[in-house]
């Protein structure tokens, strides 16, 4: 049923050319109704109507609608203006070319919808690609947000009479970040660039007296975002004391595994 039926309805090619816009409901009333009556009187399948339809579901629940940049709408209007433009210049006058003949036309109609089908599975590709990207960068963007509450928090403790603070540098490998103790012994860390932990391996926070025997104050895990936030009481270190941290390969640990993974000694605001 390729050929426009006796009644003036919609051919097969033309079905598959309006499929995109059919199932997001785009067309007008009229174009609307002549693809249903189209559907509903076809011998042939239509699995593009399907196909198309069944992905708009999984995208309304996975891909978060979010605004465009500002810039996008000038670039593609930009675009818009340059076509319409390159379609306005005068074409020299070609040898006339004899008028198709319907089979070619057939031949041509085909062509054209399997390729205009193509680029629509490659669109809602494209749209499904970009919806991974913006939950990546969106769960960067959260990490990000995370790890800036876990500072404030350990200035917070920073800030008050008495306390000591610490930057945690790592020696040559990956995992820095910033410690504050307070008066009563209160301790927080906040750390980044750390490698996810796996399996029951934990990182174990260690504090370094002036005996130079380490102390065992917790362990924590990491995820993905290499961030992490850690905070200990009830141990009050004097000036001096270093705070350490280890990579272990289980919980309770009762001596550091070197090597130590990054270091700051405890220090009182000037």
């Amino acid at each position: 049923m390729s050929g426009r039926d006796v009644l003036g309805g919609l051919t097969c090619d033309e079905v598959r050319e309006a499929a995109g816009s059919f199932v997001l409901g785009a067309p007008g009333a009229t174009e609307d109704a002549a693809v249903r009556a189209h559907l509903a009187d076809c011998s042939e399948p239509h699995p593009e109507i399907a196909e198309l339809g069944g992905v708009l579901p999984a995208l309304a629940e996975s891909v978060p609608i979010v605004e465009p940049p500002a810039a996008l709408k000038g670039r593609i209007m930009a675009a818009a203006a340059a076509e319409l433009a390159a379609r306005a210049e005068v074409v020299p006058a070609a040898a006339p070319t004899p008028f198709p003949s319907p089979q070619e036309r057939h031949a041509r109609r085909s062509r054209a919808s399997a390729g205009s089908w193509i680029l629509r599975i490659a669109a809602v590709l494209a749209i499904v690609a970009l919806g991974g990207w913006n939950l990546l960068l969106q769960g960067q963007l959260s990490a990000a947000q995370v790890h800036q509450r876990d500072i404030a928090a350990v200035l917070d403790v920073a800030a008050k009479p008495g306390s000591l603070t610490a930057v945690l540098r790592s020696d040559g490998g990956s995992g820095s970040g910033l410690a504050a103790i307070d008066g009563s012994g209160a301790i927080t860390i906040a750390m980044q660039d750390l490698v996810p932990t796996t399996g029951a391996s934990v990182y174990e926070a260690w504090l370094i007296g002036s005996d130079g025997v380490p102390a065992p104050l917790g362990s924590f895990k990491v995820g993905s975002s290499g961030t992490a936030y850690f905070a200990a009481k009830d141990l009050p270190p004097p000036p001096g004391a270093v705070l350490a941290l280890t990579l272990e390969p289980g919980p309770n640990a009762k001596t550091p595994t070197l090597p130590i993974i990054s270091k700051g000694a405890a220090t009182a605001a000037s």
